[in-house]
């Protein structure tokens, strides 16, 4: 498609509605007709044709009129159809508008419309997962929307990969920083969830050790039955702030903790010190030998990262 873009200075696109997703593979047999006729009678040698969507090239937009006149009467007489009167005519230069990309000489852009699509969703996810308190962001770790978002993602990744989209993604990061409460995005533009543990975790400890790197500057509040423990050396100051004493020696490797009842007081006092606060919840199910453990909600100050 780019090849052709380059040696042909004008082209037409046209469509035929589509019905449900089995017309997708019907549209590929009852349409084989179309296709022998404009390259056996039109003799048209640039041609691109996906499903209903489909692209001529010619070196004129005299000749395209007369192919798209031509292609309308031949769809009326041989299969009953009628062109889509959404078509395009216009100079490659422009860029040529097909499944979703804008197609220039050297490189693909991403579709406005297709981007413009995201937009709604990720504002509509945003709604569902993220409230504003007094002073503070609460994201809330709902399992079935975040499944349903990171599918969304997945879609609109994969399509946007084989654009030149890196600036895409960063502008969508930085205009929706919520996704990045709830993902990691690597350097390679994978999406990494932050409510996921990985498997080869085995213990309590490492559990945590896990979570403190997910949600980094928060305090964790992290659930072991009936308490809230905190594992890492550094806790001790915040150990001082709540007024928590030291526990007794045990395998766990915890240093200190309260009872989960008490848990809005010492979230209530954190916030007032300006500390966000990631709470992750025992669930009741097992991970072979410990207890799961997922993200429940985080509490973001506003004004910090």
């Amino acid at each position: 498609m780019q090849c052709a873009s380059l040696i042909a200075p004008y082209w037409l696109a046209g469509g035929e509605p589509i019905g449900n997703l089995n017309s997708q593979f019907f549209a590929n047999v009852y349409l084989n007709g179309l296709d022998q006729f404009v390259k056996h009678e039109l003799k048209c040698r640039h041609y691109l044709r996906y499903c209903d969507d489909f692209v001529l090239l010619a070196e004129s937009p005299e000749q395209l009129v007369e192919w798209r006149g031509r292609i309308a009467s031949w769809l009326r007489d041989e299969l009953c159809l009628e062109l889509n009167p959404r078509q395009v005519l216009a100079p490659v230069s422009n860029g040529v508008n097909f499944l979703g990309y804008i197609v220039r000489r050297d490189y693909l852009l991403v579709r406005r419309r297709v981007v413009n699509h995201l937009h709604e969703r990720l504002a509509a996810f945003e709604k569902l997962l993220v409230t504003e308190g007094a002073g503070y962001r609460r994201y809330r770790f709902d399992t079935a929307v975040l499944d349903e978002l990171a599918a969304v993602l997945a879609a609109y990744w994969g399509h946007f990969k084989l654009a030149d989209s890196f600036n895409l993604r960063q502008s969508l990061w930085r205009r929706y920083p919520f996704l990045s409460r709830f993902f990691a995005m690597e350097q390679d533009g994978k999406l990494t969830r932050k409510d996921k543990i990985r498997s080869a975790i085995r213990n309590t400890w490492q559990q945590y050790r896990h979570y403190r790197c997910r949600f980094p500057g928060d305090v964790l509040f992290f659930q072991v039955g009936r308490f809230m423990e905190f594992y890492q050396p550094d806790d001790v100051l915040l150990a001082r702030r709540l007024g928590l004493a030291a526990m007794a020696t045990n395998r766990r490797r915890a240093r200190f903790g309260f009872p989960v009842v008490q848990s809005g007081k010492h979230l209530f006092n954190l916030l007032k010190a300006r500390r966000s606060v990631a709470i992750v919840a025992e669930t009741g199910r097992r991970l072979e030998r410990v207890k799961e453990r997922l993200p429940l909600v985080r509490f973001e100050c506003r004004g910090l990262v």
